[in-house]
C-alpha cells in the first residue's frame, strides 16, 4: 500500500515541494529495515542537509587559503630613498608693527581684523589720544606765550635804542662843539683854552663812552632776542613732538602682508586685545610678506647627515592633503638642541624655502616635508610589510597560486616605506602584506618582525 501511495503522493505535492518529494523516496528505499517511515526520512533528511553544509565549508574554507591576504605586485621601477618630518609655515620676511615709543600710557582702542590682507598706508591700529591731546594743547599755548614774550621783549628794546641813540647823538653834538670851540680859542688866554679844551675832553670822553654803552645795549638785546628765538624754537619743537606722537598713536601698515596679531608677555604671552596696554616699542602687529614661505622642520641626529642644503622637498599641508608644493633646503642648523626637552633625542633647525606660489600658504600652518635624499634606478623594491625577519634571515611569501613559497631574499637601499630586493624575487611577483601561515584573520599578529624603520 506504502509502495503505490508514493506516485500519488508526489504527483498531489506538485513539482514544486521537491523537498517533500526527496522525503518520499527515502521512505520507499528505507522499508526492508522494518523502521518507523517518519524515523527513516527524517532522520536521513538532517543527514544529508548536515553533510552539504560540510561540504559547502569545506569548499569555501579550501579555496580561501590565501585569496583574501593583502598582496603586493614586485615591479621594476626607479627608488626613491627619503626622510619625512612635520614642521610649520613662517613667511621668510615679516615686517613688526610697533608700539609707539612716546611717552605716557598706551591704550590700544582699535585693532584690524586678524587675518586680513593690508596694503601700504592701511591703518591697522590706534591708540588712545587722550593724554596727547592734552600735551599738543599745553605746547601749543606755552608757544603762545613765548611769542608775546617776545613781542614784549621786541617793543621794550625798540623803545630803549630809541633812546640810547638820542643820548649818543647828543653826545655827538656836544664832542663836535667843543672841538669847534677849541679851534676859535687858539688865541685867548692860556687859561681859557685850557677851560675850552678841558671841556671838549669832556665832551669827548662822554661820546665815546655812550657809544660804547650803545653798542654795549646792542648786544645785549641781540642776545635776549636770540634767547627768546631759541625758547620758541624749543617751544616750536615741542608742539611738533606732540603733534607727531599723536600721529603715531595711528599705526600704518609700511608694507603688503598678512595681519598677524602680536604676544602680549605683560599677559602670560596672550595676543593683544583691544583695551590692552602695551609697552613703548613691543610688536603689535605683524606682516608677514606672503610671497616668500618657508617651512620650519626638525631633523633628527640620525639622519641629519644625509640632508643637504639644495635638495628638493615636496611639501603638504596637513589641512590640504591633495596640494603639494616643491621645496628646498636653504639652511641647516649647525647646533642640534634637544626635542621638546628630552635629553636623549637631539635635532637640528631646518628651513625648507617654498617655491611654489598658493593664496593657500599661511603662516603657522602644519606641513609634512618629504626629504627626497637619492633615487636609485630601475631596481626591485616592496614594502616593509612585505619583509618578515627569522632567525636573522629575510624572508617574503611568494604567492604560488592557492599556496604560498617562503622566499629568502636581500636586502637593499630603504625609504620610509620601502626596501630594494637585491636578490629572492624577480619583476611581476605577488608576494604577501601579512604572514599566511597565520591560522585565522582574527588571530593574526601582524608583522611584529617587519623593518619598519
Amino acid at each position: 500500500m506504502s509502495e503505490e501511495s508514493t506516485p500519488d503522493k508526489i504527483e498531489r505535492t506538485g513539482s514544486g515541494n521537491k523537498l517533500t518529494s526527496i522525503s518520499n523516496t527515502i521512505d520507499n528505499k528505507l522499508t526492508p529495515y522494518n523502521l518507523p517511515k517518519f524515523v527513516n526520512s527524517k532522520l536521513l533528511f538532517a543527514i544529508l542537509i548536515l553533510l552539504l553544509f560540510w561540504i559547502i565549508i569545506s569548499f569555501f574554507s579550501s579555496s580561501t587559503t590565501k585569496s583574501d591576504l593583502l598582496t603586493f605586485k614586485v615591479e621594476r621601477k626607479n627608488f626613491t630613498s627619503s626622510i619625512t618630518e612635520a614642521g610649520e609655515l613662517r613667511a621668510k620676511k615679516s615686517i613688526s608693527v610697533a608700539a609707539p615709543r612716546i611717552r605716557g600710557t598706551l591704550k590700544i582702542t582699535y585693532l584690524i581684523p586678524e587675518g586680513t590682507i593690508v596694503a601700504p598706508g592701511d591703518t591697522v591700529a590706534r591708540f588712545d589720544p587722550s593724554e596727547a591731546l592734552i600735551k599738543m594743547k599745553d605746547a601749543k599755548a606755552s608757544l603762545d606765550i613765548a611769542y608775546s614774550e617776545k613781542k614784549k621783549l621786541v617793543a621794550n628794546q625798540t623803545s630803549s635804542m630809541a633812546q640810547m641813540e638820542s643820548q649818543l647823538k647828543s653826545a655827538e653834538l656836544s664832542f663836535e662843539l667843543s672841538k669847534l670851540e677849541l679851534e676859535q680859542i687858539k688865541f685867548e688866554a692860556d687859561v681859557k683854552q685850557r677851560q675850552t679844551n678841558l671841556q671838549h675832553q669832556k665832551n669827548e670822553l662822554s661820546y665815546l663812552q655812550t657809544k660804547q654803552e650803545y653798542e654795549s645795549k646792542k648786544i645785549i638785546q641781540e642776545a635776549e632776542l636770540s634767547k627768546m628765538e631759541l625758547e620758541i624754537s624749543q617751544k616750536k619743537g615741542d608742539l611738533n613732538k606732540a603733534q607727531n606722537d599723536l600721529e603715531k598713536l595711528i599705526l600704518i601698515a609700511p608694507a603688503p602682508g598678512l595681519v598677524i596679531y602680536g604676544e602680549n608677555w605683560s599677559n602670560q604671552g596672550k595676543k593683544f586685545a583691544v583695551g590692552d596696554q602695551p609697552w613703548r616699542g613691543a610688536s603689535i602687529i605683524k606682516l608677514p610678506d606672503l610671497s616668500l614661505m618657508e617651512s620650519v622642520t626638525f631633523v633628527n641626529e640620525v639622519d641629519v647627515s644625509k640632508v643637504k642644503v639644495g635638495q628638493e622637498v615636496v611639501v603638504t599641508l596637513d589641512a590640504y592633503q591633495d596640494s603639494s608644493f616643491t621645496g628646498s633646503i636653504s639652511d641647516i642648523a649647525a647646533v642640534g638642541k634637544n626635542k621638546d626637552n628630552n635629553q636623549n633625542i637631539k635635532v637640528f633647525e631646518v628651513l625648507v624655502d617654498i617655491i611654489d606660489k598658493s593664496e593657500i600658504l599661511r603662516p603657522g600652518m602644519t606641513t609634512s616635508n618629504k626629504v627626497l635624499i637619492s633615487e636609485v634606478p630601475n631596481v626591485l623594491f616592496i614594502p616593509h610589510e612585505a619583509i618578515f625577519n627569522k632567525e636573522d634571515k629575510y624572508f617574503a611569501y611568494l604567492i604560488n597560486g592557492s599556496s604560498y613559497d617562503e622566499v629568502e631574499i636581500k636586502l637593499g637601499a630603504k625609504s620610509e616605506d620601502f626596501m630594494v630586493i637585491e636578490e629572492g624575487l624577480k619583476d611581476g611577483d605577488l608576494v604577501a602584506l601579512e604572514d599566511p601561515s597565520e591560522e585565522s584573520e582574527g588571530d593574526q599578529k601582524g608583522n611584529e618582525s617587519s623593518i619598519s624603520e
